[in-house]
């Protein structure tokens, strides 16, 4: 039988001899099986992630075609997706869901710094091709950012907090052995209304990242790749200068130097270059064990004190911005 939308699916399962809640489990299952899919073209969800709990569920909706399953020769021996009906009937569950607590849902919601929920919402997840949204790419976890750069375990918890309730609220499940979390689609849209501007705080978090990764290398080593990497943040040259040179009266760095080093400055003769200039690209270049100059602006000497005086800079404004109340 085609359901066309959830009020005969439901109306079908209480023609059927379920004992107790077995209607609402198979809904339950439904429901995470639509929402764990995450994306197109994958195995959906686990079958581990479903089995534990709603293995005869599951086989109910295999049997009225609702979900169907993906093999699998990793991990996993297969994964559930929807049907095209699973997936209409799946997003009138969460639909109904949201309707009916609505109410619940924003009282949990309005708990939480509006500025946090939105970073959180915006660049620890990824929107997917199926309209889902999934914690899964790297580049944009939250654990991620919060434990790695920012150190900030408050921030971290409160992040924690969130997810885990709107898991018990039932509007996002956690698959692939718990390491990733999945929104429903219908949620996504709900939530867009706490959305607010955070300001410039990730442009502040940019720069940190940027500094940091000049300073081990990654990816990137010159004065022209450096300002290129600034420059999408917004941050100038003349900017940078002053926080290198404040950093350079504290012992970490270097003083800025605006000149360039290049290969030439190894032809000219001593009375060509301004002595302050040529003493500090000595500095700056060091005892170099390569034939050629590398074009960079500062050095740093204590690496450590480096990335502790750009988080004072740069994150610690950016987390008291995400964490402020109004």
């Amino acid at each position: 039988m085609a359901y066309e939308n959830l009020e005969e699916f439901e109306s079908e399962l209480s023609t059927e001899e379920l004992v107790g809640k077995e209607k609402e489990k198979i809904l339950d299952a439904l429901r995470i099986i639509y929402i764990g899919q995450e994306k197109e073209d994958t195995i959906g969800i686990p079958h581990g992630d479903v089995d534990t709990i709603y293995e005869n569920e599951a086989s109910r909706l295999l049997e009225k075609e609702m979900i169907y399953t993906v093999p699998h020769t990793g991990v996993w021996d297969f994964g559930y997706r929807c049907t095209e009906r699973g997936n209409l009937v799946g997003g009138e569950i969460v639909k109904k869901l949201i309707e009916d607590s609505g109410d619940e849902l924003k009282k949990f919601l309005d708990k939480y710094p509006s500025k946090l929920l939105t970073y959180w919402f915006q660049y620890a997840f990824e929107h997917t091709d199926s309209g889902h949204w999934s914690s899964r790419v790297p580049m944009y976890s939250f654990k991620h950012i919060v434990t790695e750069v920012f150190d900030a375990v408050d921030i971290f918890d409160l992040a924690e907090r969130v997810r885990k309730g709107l898991i018990s609220l039932d509007v996002a499940v956690k698959t692939f052995d718990g390491n990733v979390t999945v929104l429903a689609p219908e949620f996504g849209e709900f939530f867009q209304q706490y959305l607010v501007d955070i300001g410039g705080g990730v442009d502040q978090y940019g720069i940190y990242q940027t500094l940091i990764d000049f300073a081990d290398r990654r990816g990137f080593s010159t004065r022209d790749e450096l300002m290129e990497r600034l420059d999408k943040y917004g941050y100038t040259e003349d900017e940078l200068e002053e926080l290198i040179n404040e950093t350079a009266d504290l012992g970490i760095t270097s003083q800025y130097l605006r000149a360039r080093i290049s290969d030439e400055d190894e032809e000219l003769e001593d009375e060509e270059v301004d002595e302050e200039i040529k003493k500090l690209k000595e500095e700056i270049i060091g005892e170099r064990s390569i034939s050629f100059s590398e074009d960079r602006p500062f050095r740093i000497f204590d690496r450590d004190g480096y990335e502790a005086y750009m988080k004072e800079v740069f994150l610690e404004p950016f987390k008291e911005e995400l964490l402020a109340t109004s």
